[in-house]
Order: C-alpha cells, then structure tokens, then sequence
C-alpha cells in the first residue's frame, strides 16, 4: 500500500539497480539510507525498514534497473478523518538493437543485422532470463486512503503503443490491481494488514526493495483476487511474522477460445485454480527467517483436461533476510516445486517466471505430453549487496551527496526431476541449471555514473555448449546525486557456446536453428515518482 502524501526528495543509495518500493509490508513508506523525517512510515527510530516477509504489490514488477537511488516518499494520514489521494509512477523506455550477423548474405543486403527486440538467450520464463536487456515497463498506483482504509488501483503496461511493430492487446494489461487494504492501529507492539481484493504477490525477492538483479522471485509468484493477512507481533527483541492468503481467479479459458497473440494465448486446458498459502517468520535485530508453504490446486470439470487426475503445484521454501547497515544486505533462499498433473494449474501461480503448470511443462519438466505435469524444481539462490562508501563512512553517517560504489554479487541454481527422460539436453530429468554474476556502480559525479555487470548461464551445468555469458558496461546519465530520473547507454556482448539456443516465433519456442545476436546496444530513460 502506498503511502498518502505529498511526494518529497530521494534518498541516493547506491545501488547498482533502482530499488523501487512504492511501499513496503503492513503500509509502510520507503526506507532510505539515513533515518527519515518525524512521521515517515515503513521505518524504525534507526532508518532501517521493518522485517517483511513480501513484496507489497504496488512494488513494480519488474527486475532492478541500473542505476543509483530509492525512492522516497512522506507521511500517511495521521487521522482516520484525513483523507489523501495519492499518485505514484515508474516508467521506463528502452530502445535495444541487436546486432547480429547473416551468413548467406544475397546481393544488396548487408551482412550485418538488426534486430529489435534482440535475438539473445533471454527469455522472461526460462532459466536463462538475466534480465541484462531493457524492457518497456509503465506503471501508476493511485490510492485514496485514510490512517486505516485505503483503496488501490495500479495501471500497468508492458508495451507502448506508439513503439509497436504490431497490435498486441495482451500487453496493456490496464488495470492490474485493484483492493483494499486495512491496518487498524492496535497500538505499537501489534500489526496488522488485511488485504481484499486483486492483487499480486511475491516471496523469494532477492533485493532488499525489489525483484532483484533477475526480476524473478526465488519461491513464487501469486496473481488473483482474494485475501492476505498480515501480522507483525513484538515479543520483546524478537518479531515474530505472520501471513496467509487465499487468491484465485475471475475467468477462465473455455473449450472456443482460440489461443492467440490477443489473448496471451489463453490455455483451455487450464482449469480454475486457486492458491492458499502461509508464511511464517522471526526478525531479530537485522535478520529476518522466514518459511513458505503455498499450495494451488485446479479441480475444474470445464477444462479441456477435464478427464485428468486434479492437477497441483506445492512449494516449500525458507530464507533468510540480512540489512546490516553498513556491511549491505544479503538474501538467500532455498525452495521446493512439486508439480503433480499441473498442467490443469493456470498462472494464478507463477513459479521462477513460469506460467502454471504448462509453463513448468514447456521450460523445466519436459515439453512432452509424457511429463503429465509431473516433477519437482529445487531451486536455491542468493544475492548480497554492498555500498563501498558506507562501509568506509562508519560509523559516520552515509551522505548521498558524494561519490560512491556500490558492487552486488547474485546467483541461482535449479535442479529439476521429470517423468520423462533428458529431452535436448535442456529440458526432463536430471537437469541442473546455474547462473550467477556481478555488478559495479560507480557514481562519481552528481549527473555521471559507470556501470559494469558479468552474467554466466548453464542452461545445462553437464553440457557446456549451451552455456553463454554476457558482459554489460553502461553509461547512466541523471540531474543530481538524488535525482528520480536517468538515461542509460548500454553495450552488451554475448560469448555464446556451440549449442546455446534462442526462442523466436509467437508463442516464442526454441529454434535451434536460428544464430543468436553476439551485441546489442540500447539507450533507456526511466523515471520514478
């Protein structure tokens, strides 16, 4: 939930992406590098933000951007008599060439392609998404709310009209979400925060106030409409967190619907589904352990599977949260995906970007009708973050107004099991995938930093010939030390193995036969509000 006031300055941390917290868990405001103003929610007398166990949803759901800062915004109502309205964005704009090459190049062409979006190995709901390419991401929050109720909508678009070659419908999704949200005052040692409506949620976020340098949450991803509760309980130094959520759907994809770019390929096949899940945590001091146990279960006799056994995803996961002020903040999770006839479960559920039970089908378990939705994804990851000049400042304060370096180390790995046996070295049992990488920001002048970040992928760790990496130097442009804007230049080069594989096509499928673009070059403009 967003907080209702006025918009004030940024607080810079130097972050090699843009931690973008619209709000935090239980209707808290931004935390900041230095203790915010008398009145700020979301934080405690010093200046850290409270253990949360999720991702609010009105947090963009999008990877962390290149760049510097954390958006900061002012008081809620201090009344349930004062009524706000408030207004919160994030935007950015990318244009991204690939460059590439044609190897039967005829009489007046040239060898030399371009491509946009680029031909590269990073699909969103494959393992070998990073993330490095820019992608167009608008979003508005509005909220009118008092000191207890508050109504949300969040507008969402993941296209722009003006930019597009074609029509694509599915991707101005409008309105994203839309709920209430609750937080009584029960005084200082109780919390509560009951969300009802539609809405998304996130567990396994590896950045302290965003998705990450991946964009993908290590556990899972819920999209629906129902309810989450929220408690925080002080007993003495210890917190202990609390969360459970029922969420499922409003339509779903009948036997005359023709999958199509229009509708994002609706899947008949895909029943009902609905999701109940709990959380439970313990925050002391700077860590915060939390345990995950989400469930979705499809028993619809509408779908086109009608025929099939019930189909389930349950996961299973703990991890652990550390803000250490000075000595930065580091995530890690260890998660477990069980997928039994899954391919009746919708994307209410999202597991490692994955839509459901086909997309587990289609990028882990095997893209075969004899996988039947059955197998199990264990999946453990981390990423830890770390600002140079607040470490070498202690115990002084951090400054925002000054040269800095921020450098973030981050990596996932994937084992899946299957029914059916290895299918392309890439896809059924015995499977395990890594990747892992690093970035360094160095903000030298009040309108100038310099960007550089390495990522390595296996799409198959016993097959190297699909492993590729990527090395990414950018250039950010911004108006100050704590400016909401920047522009940045990116150059990236891929060193692509022998066999390393590219999706083309609608819906995109891998086509081994198509050559991977070896750079790209990209300039985008972001803003936060």
């Amino acid at each position: 939930m967003m907080p209702s006031s006025s918009h004030r300055p940024c607080a810079r941390r130097v972050l090699p992406a843009v931690s973008l917290t619209f709000a935090l868990v239980l209707g808290a405001g931004v935390a900041r590098a230095d203790p915010p103003a008398t009145g700020t929610t979301g934080a405690d007398s010093s200046g850290s933000s409270p253990a949360t166990l999720t991702l609010d949803p009105t947090t963009p759901q999008a990877a962390a951007l290149p760049g510097g800062t954390t958006p900061s915004y002012g008081q809620k109502a201090l009344n349930p008599d004062d009524w706000r309205f408030d207004f919160h964005g994030f935007l950015t704009a990318p244009l991204n060439a690939g460059i590439g090459s044609r190897p039967n190049a005829r009489p007046g062409q040239s060898t030399t392609t371009l491509h946009a979006p680029p031909v590269v190995p990073d699909d969103f709901e494959t393992f070998s998404h990073t993330s490095v390419v820019p992608t167009t991401y608008a979003q508005m929050n509005l909220s009118e709310s008092n000191g207890i109720v508050s109504a949300n909508v969040s507008l969402l678009a993941r296209q722009t009209n003006v930019s597009e070659g074609f029509l694509e419908p599915a991707s101005q999704a409008g309105i994203s979400d839309a709920f209430l949200a609750y937080t009584p005052d029960l005084g200082q040692r109780v919390r509560l925060r009951f969300l009802v409506g539609a809405f998304t949620t996130r567990y396994g976020a590896t950045g302290e106030y965003d998705e990450g340098r991946y964009g993908t949450p290590l556990i899972a991803r819920i999209n629906g409409v129902g309810e989450l509760v929220t408690g925080h309980f002080a007993l003495g130094p210890v917190t202990l967190l609390l969360e459970q959520g029922l969420q499922g759907q409003t339509n779903r994809a009948n036997a005359s619907i023709t999958p199509d770019v229009w509708n994002d390929f609706a899947n008949p096949s895909e029943g009902a589904t609905f999701v109940n899940h709990f959380h439970a945590g313990l925050g002391y001091g700077f860590a915060t352990l939390g345990a995950h146990f989400i469930n979705a279960q499809s028993h619809d006799n509408l779908s086109d599977q009608s025929s099939e056994p019930d189909g389930s995803i349950t996961v299973l996961a703990a991890d652990l949260r550390l803000k250490m002020g000075r000595f930065g903040h580091f995530y890690a999770a260890l998660a477990n995906a069980k997928a039994s006839h899954a391919r009746t479960v919708s994307s209410v559920i999202s597991v490692l970007n994955t839509p459901g039970g086909p997309g587990l089908e289609a990028n882990y378990l095997g893209p075969d009708t004899a996988s039947d939705g059955n197998g199990t994804l264990t999946t453990v990851g981390a990423q830890y973050d770390l600002s140079i000049g607040r470490l070498i400042n202690a115990p002084n304060a951090f400054k925002p107004d000054g040269p800095d370096l921020f450098v973030s180390l981050f990596a996932m790995g994937t084992h899946v099991t299957s029914d059916i046996p290895l299918t392309g070295n890439l896809y059924g049992e015995g499977v395990t995938k890594i990747k892992y990488g690093a970035e360094a920001t160095y903000s030298f002048l009040p309108w100038l930093a310099v960007s550089c970040r390495y990522d390595q992928v296996s799409p198959n760790l016993k097959d190297s010939d699909y492993s590729f990496a990527v090395v990414s130097p950018r250039i950010i442009l911004r108006t100050g030390w704590t400016a909401t804007d920047q522009v940045v230049i990116q150059y990236s080069h891929w060193f692509d193995g022998g066999s390393t594989v590219v999706r083309t096509g609608e819906p995109p499928v891998d086509n081994p036969q198509q050559v991977p673009d070896y750079d790209m070059l990209s300039i985008a403009a972001s803003m936060w509000w």
